[in-house]
Protein backbone atom coordinates (compact mmCIF):
# COMPACT_ATOMS: atom_id res chain seq x y z
CA UNK A 1 0.00 0.00 0.00
CA UNK A 2 1.35 3.39 -0.88
CA UNK A 3 -0.33 6.71 0.75
CA UNK A 4 0.14 9.58 -0.64
CA UNK A 5 -0.03 13.12 1.31
CA UNK A 6 -1.39 16.00 -0.80
CA UNK A 7 -2.10 19.84 0.28
CA UNK A 8 -1.23 22.09 -2.80
CA UNK A 9 -3.05 22.17 -5.84
CA UNK A 10 0.85 22.31 -7.88
CA UNK A 11 1.12 18.78 -5.66
CA UNK A 12 -2.47 17.76 -7.02
CA UNK A 13 -1.18 18.25 -10.32
CA UNK A 14 2.47 16.62 -9.88
CA UNK A 15 0.71 13.32 -8.19
CA UNK A 16 -2.79 12.88 -10.03
CA UNK A 17 -1.01 11.23 -12.85
CA UNK A 18 1.01 9.18 -11.06
CA UNK A 19 -1.78 7.87 -8.76
CA UNK A 20 -3.96 7.34 -11.88
CA UNK A 21 -1.04 4.83 -13.77
CA UNK A 22 -0.26 2.79 -10.65
CA UNK A 23 -4.62 2.32 -9.65
CA UNK A 24 -4.77 1.26 -13.39
CA UNK A 25 -1.24 -1.27 -12.69
CA UNK A 26 -3.42 -2.60 -9.64
CA UNK A 27 -0.91 -1.29 -6.96
CA UNK A 28 -3.23 -0.11 -3.81
CA UNK A 29 -2.92 3.55 -2.94
CA UNK A 30 -4.35 5.29 -0.31
CA UNK A 31 -4.96 9.70 -0.66
CA UNK A 32 -5.19 11.95 2.23
CA UNK A 33 -5.71 15.10 1.47
CA UNK A 34 -5.84 18.65 2.97
CA UNK A 35 -7.74 21.74 1.93
CA UNK A 36 -7.30 23.09 -0.92
CA UNK A 37 -5.98 19.77 -2.27
CA UNK A 38 -9.31 18.32 -1.31
CA UNK A 39 -11.47 20.23 -3.11
CA UNK A 40 -9.20 19.84 -6.24
CA UNK A 41 -9.84 15.70 -5.70
CA UNK A 42 -13.22 15.51 -4.89
CA UNK A 43 -14.86 13.57 -6.96
CA UNK A 44 -11.77 12.49 -9.06
CA UNK A 45 -11.05 9.94 -6.10
CA UNK A 46 -11.54 8.40 -3.14
CA UNK A 47 -9.58 10.38 -0.83
CA UNK A 48 -9.77 10.27 3.34
CA UNK A 49 -9.75 14.07 4.54
CA UNK A 50 -10.19 14.02 7.82
CA UNK A 51 -8.19 12.18 11.07
CA UNK A 52 -5.39 12.35 13.32
CA UNK A 53 -2.25 10.99 11.60
CA UNK A 54 -1.12 8.87 13.51
CA UNK A 55 -4.43 7.11 13.25
CA UNK A 56 -4.53 7.52 9.87
CA UNK A 57 -0.93 5.35 9.38
CA UNK A 58 -2.47 2.85 11.49
CA UNK A 59 -5.40 2.12 9.28
CA UNK A 60 -3.60 2.56 6.08
CA UNK A 61 -0.83 0.33 7.36
CA UNK A 62 1.45 1.98 4.32
CA UNK A 63 4.76 0.14 3.10
CA UNK A 64 5.71 3.95 1.37
CA UNK A 65 4.66 7.31 2.16
CA UNK A 66 4.55 9.98 -0.65
CA UNK A 67 4.29 13.41 0.57
CA UNK A 68 4.39 16.64 -1.29
CA UNK A 69 5.41 20.01 -0.33
CA UNK A 70 3.20 22.42 1.33
CA UNK A 71 3.53 26.11 1.81
CA UNK A 72 2.22 26.79 4.72
CA UNK A 73 0.12 24.83 8.17
CA UNK A 74 -1.46 21.51 7.81
CA UNK A 75 0.50 18.18 8.79
CA UNK A 76 1.59 17.85 5.18
CA UNK A 77 4.89 17.33 4.64
CA UNK A 78 6.65 17.43 7.88
CA UNK A 79 4.00 15.90 10.45
CA UNK A 80 3.47 12.82 8.07
CA UNK A 81 6.97 12.50 7.75
CA UNK A 82 7.79 12.58 10.82
CA UNK A 83 5.31 9.68 11.83
CA UNK A 84 6.39 7.95 9.12
CA UNK A 85 9.88 8.05 10.13
CA UNK A 86 9.27 6.91 13.14
CA UNK A 87 7.58 3.63 12.35
CA UNK A 88 10.62 2.87 9.71
CA UNK A 89 8.91 3.93 6.86
CA UNK A 90 10.05 5.06 3.89
CA UNK A 91 8.98 8.55 2.48
CA UNK A 92 9.71 10.11 -0.89
CA UNK A 93 9.04 13.60 -1.71
CA UNK A 94 7.05 14.58 -5.03
CA UNK A 95 8.41 18.54 -5.75
CA UNK A 96 5.65 19.80 -8.23
CA UNK A 97 8.31 22.59 -8.90
CA UNK A 98 11.62 24.41 -8.10
CA UNK A 99 12.44 24.79 -4.13
CA UNK A 100 9.43 23.24 -2.56
CA UNK A 101 11.31 21.83 -0.12
CA UNK A 102 12.67 24.63 1.20
CA UNK A 103 8.62 25.78 2.11
CA UNK A 104 9.17 23.61 5.50
CA UNK A 105 11.46 22.96 8.32
CA UNK A 106 11.81 19.15 7.86
CA UNK A 107 12.66 17.36 11.04
CA UNK A 108 13.27 14.51 9.22
CA UNK A 109 14.62 14.33 5.51
CA UNK A 110 12.30 12.01 2.91
CA UNK A 111 14.45 9.03 1.36
CA UNK A 112 13.94 10.02 -1.93
CA UNK A 113 12.94 13.12 -3.99
CA UNK A 114 11.38 13.15 -7.47
CA UNK A 115 12.05 16.81 -9.01
CA UNK A 116 11.34 18.00 -12.40
CA UNK A 117 14.29 18.47 -13.63
CA UNK A 118 18.57 19.04 -13.27
CA UNK A 119 17.83 22.96 -11.82
CA UNK A 120 15.39 21.45 -8.69
CA UNK A 121 18.01 19.05 -8.06
CA UNK A 122 20.80 21.18 -7.70
CA UNK A 123 18.51 23.70 -5.53
CA UNK A 124 17.82 20.49 -3.32
CA UNK A 125 21.83 20.12 -2.85
CA UNK A 126 22.32 23.60 -2.35
CA UNK A 127 19.52 23.91 0.62
CA UNK A 128 20.67 19.78 2.20
CA UNK A 129 24.38 19.84 1.99
CA UNK A 130 24.74 16.77 2.90
CA UNK A 131 21.62 15.01 1.09
CA UNK A 132 22.95 11.92 -1.01
CA UNK A 133 22.73 13.28 -4.94
CA UNK A 134 21.91 9.39 -5.91
CA UNK A 135 18.66 9.65 -3.90
CA UNK A 136 17.06 12.57 -6.14
CA UNK A 137 15.82 11.78 -9.08
CA UNK A 138 14.62 13.78 -11.99
CA UNK A 139 11.78 12.12 -13.08
CA UNK A 140 10.05 15.62 -15.09
CA UNK A 141 6.82 16.88 -14.19
CA UNK A 142 3.50 14.62 -15.48
CA UNK A 143 1.17 17.91 -15.72
CA UNK A 144 3.42 19.60 -18.47
CA UNK A 145 2.53 16.32 -20.93
CA UNK A 146 -0.58 18.17 -21.87
CA UNK A 147 1.00 20.48 -23.75
CA UNK A 148 2.06 18.50 -26.74
CA UNK A 149 -0.82 18.43 -28.13
CA UNK A 150 -2.39 22.08 -26.75
CA UNK A 151 -4.76 23.77 -29.56
CA UNK A 152 -3.73 27.31 -28.04
CA UNK A 153 -5.84 28.98 -30.98
CA UNK A 154 -8.84 27.08 -30.01
CA UNK A 155 -8.75 28.07 -25.92
CA UNK A 156 -8.20 32.05 -27.45
CA UNK A 157 -11.29 31.51 -29.13
CA UNK A 158 -13.53 30.00 -26.86
CA UNK A 159 -11.91 31.87 -23.84
CA UNK A 160 -13.41 35.12 -25.59
CA UNK A 161 -16.97 33.45 -26.44
CA UNK A 162 -17.55 32.27 -23.12
CA UNK A 163 -16.81 35.33 -21.28
CA UNK A 164 -18.26 37.33 -23.92
CA UNK A 165 -15.08 39.90 -24.52
CA UNK A 166 -16.51 41.43 -27.67
CA UNK A 167 -13.28 44.31 -28.10
CA UNK A 168 -9.82 43.52 -29.91
CA UNK A 169 -8.24 44.33 -26.84
CA UNK A 170 -5.62 42.03 -25.34
CA UNK A 171 -6.50 39.42 -22.69
CA UNK A 172 -4.41 39.26 -19.80
CA UNK A 173 -4.28 36.93 -17.03
CA UNK A 174 -2.90 37.61 -13.64
CA UNK A 175 -2.38 33.86 -11.94
CA UNK A 176 -3.24 34.56 -8.06
CA UNK A 177 -0.68 33.82 -5.78
CA UNK A 178 -0.54 34.18 -1.82
CA UNK A 179 3.20 35.76 -0.71
CA UNK A 180 4.15 39.39 -2.58
CA UNK A 181 0.24 39.81 -4.34
CA UNK A 182 0.23 42.53 -1.99
CA UNK A 183 2.99 44.61 -3.72
CA UNK A 184 2.83 43.06 -7.20
CA UNK A 185 -0.78 44.10 -8.12
CA UNK A 186 -0.97 47.94 -7.08
CA UNK A 187 2.43 47.93 -9.18
CA UNK A 188 0.60 46.06 -12.51
CA UNK A 189 -2.05 48.21 -12.57
CA UNK A 190 -0.22 50.96 -12.09
CA UNK A 191 1.66 50.15 -15.07
CA UNK A 192 -1.33 49.27 -17.34
CA UNK A 193 -2.54 52.61 -16.29
CA UNK A 194 0.42 54.20 -17.35
CA UNK A 195 0.19 52.68 -20.68
CA UNK A 196 -3.45 53.61 -21.08
CA UNK A 197 -3.98 50.18 -23.25
CA UNK A 198 -7.56 49.21 -23.15
CA UNK A 199 -7.21 45.76 -21.84
CA UNK A 200 -8.95 42.52 -20.41
CA UNK A 201 -7.98 41.74 -17.06
CA UNK A 202 -8.74 38.76 -15.27
CA UNK A 203 -6.98 37.93 -11.85
CA UNK A 204 -7.87 34.18 -10.62
CA UNK A 205 -7.51 34.04 -6.65
CA UNK A 206 -4.95 31.37 -5.05
CA UNK A 207 -7.07 28.74 -3.73
CA UNK A 208 -5.35 29.19 -0.08
CA UNK A 209 -6.83 32.90 -0.06
CA UNK A 210 -10.19 31.91 -0.80
CA UNK A 211 -10.51 28.88 1.28
CA UNK A 212 -13.39 28.51 4.09
CA UNK A 213 -10.02 27.32 6.35
CA UNK A 214 -8.11 30.99 5.22
CA UNK A 215 -5.99 32.10 7.97
CA UNK A 216 -6.71 35.33 8.37
CA UNK A 217 -3.47 36.57 7.44
CA UNK A 218 -4.59 35.18 3.93
CA UNK A 219 -7.65 36.80 4.52
CA UNK A 220 -6.33 40.02 5.30
CA UNK A 221 -4.00 39.58 1.93
CA UNK A 222 -6.97 38.20 -0.44
CA UNK A 223 -8.89 41.75 0.83
CA UNK A 224 -5.49 44.46 0.59
CA UNK A 225 -4.53 43.30 -3.15
CA UNK A 226 -8.26 43.46 -4.66
CA UNK A 227 -8.98 47.34 -3.29
CA UNK A 228 -5.88 47.73 -5.86
CA UNK A 229 -8.35 45.95 -8.81
CA UNK A 230 -10.97 48.73 -8.63
CA UNK A 231 -8.09 51.54 -9.21
CA UNK A 232 -8.00 50.29 -12.67
CA UNK A 233 -8.33 53.02 -15.26
CA UNK A 234 -8.42 51.29 -18.73
CA UNK A 235 -10.31 48.33 -19.84
CA UNK A 236 -11.84 46.11 -17.55
CA UNK A 237 -11.58 43.48 -14.70
CA UNK A 238 -13.64 40.68 -15.98
CA UNK A 239 -15.32 37.44 -13.87
CA UNK A 240 -14.02 34.22 -15.52
CA UNK A 241 -15.47 31.75 -13.30
CA UNK A 242 -16.96 29.92 -15.83
CA UNK A 243 -13.67 28.70 -16.44
CA UNK A 244 -10.85 26.29 -14.70
CA UNK A 245 -7.72 28.34 -14.09
CA UNK A 246 -6.27 26.46 -16.76
CA UNK A 247 -8.40 27.34 -19.28
CA UNK A 248 -7.81 30.70 -18.74
CA UNK A 249 -4.09 30.27 -18.82
CA UNK A 250 -4.63 28.50 -21.90
CA UNK A 251 -6.48 31.63 -24.18
CA UNK A 252 -5.35 34.45 -22.26
CA UNK A 253 -2.65 36.44 -24.13
CA UNK A 254 -0.18 37.77 -22.28
CA UNK A 255 0.53 35.78 -18.61
CA UNK A 256 1.64 37.56 -15.31
CA UNK A 257 2.57 36.74 -11.71
CA UNK A 258 4.75 35.97 -9.48
CA UNK A 259 5.94 32.37 -8.91
CA UNK A 260 3.30 30.55 -10.04
CA UNK A 261 3.30 27.11 -12.36
CA UNK A 262 1.01 28.85 -14.55
CA UNK A 263 3.71 31.08 -15.80
CA UNK A 264 6.05 28.38 -16.39
CA UNK A 265 2.81 26.90 -18.30
CA UNK A 266 2.77 29.86 -20.08
CA UNK A 267 5.93 29.39 -21.48
CA UNK A 268 5.50 26.05 -22.43
CA UNK A 269 2.51 27.46 -24.62
CA UNK A 270 4.78 30.54 -25.96
CA UNK A 271 3.22 32.88 -24.61
CA UNK A 272 4.20 36.54 -23.64
CA UNK A 273 4.71 36.14 -19.67
CA UNK A 274 5.90 38.93 -17.19
CA UNK A 275 7.51 38.06 -14.10
CA UNK A 276 6.81 40.61 -11.46
CA UNK A 277 9.40 40.73 -8.76
CA UNK A 278 11.00 43.69 -6.50
CA UNK A 279 13.39 43.24 -3.31
CA UNK A 280 10.16 44.23 -1.24
CA UNK A 281 8.62 40.78 -2.86
CA UNK A 282 11.99 38.99 -2.20
CA UNK A 283 11.75 39.87 1.36
CA UNK A 284 7.90 38.67 1.77
CA UNK A 285 8.99 35.08 0.52
CA UNK A 286 12.34 34.73 2.33
CA UNK A 287 10.07 35.73 5.82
Amino acid sequence: MILFGIRDVGAVNACLPVISILKERGVPVSVYAEDPASGRLKGKLEIITEGDITVLLDSVRPSLVVVSPSTAGGTIPVDLTDEAKKRNLRVVLVEDLWSGHSSSRWNFLPDSVCVADEFAKELILRSWSNYPKSNIHVTGSPVFDKFVNMQVQFFKRRLREILELDKDWPVIYFAGEVWGMVQAVPMFIEALNGLDIQVYLILRDHPKVTSVNAPDEFRRIYLEYHKALIKLEVGKIVDSKELTSDEVNAGADIVVGISSTMLVEACYMHKPVLHIWTPEIGEVFSK
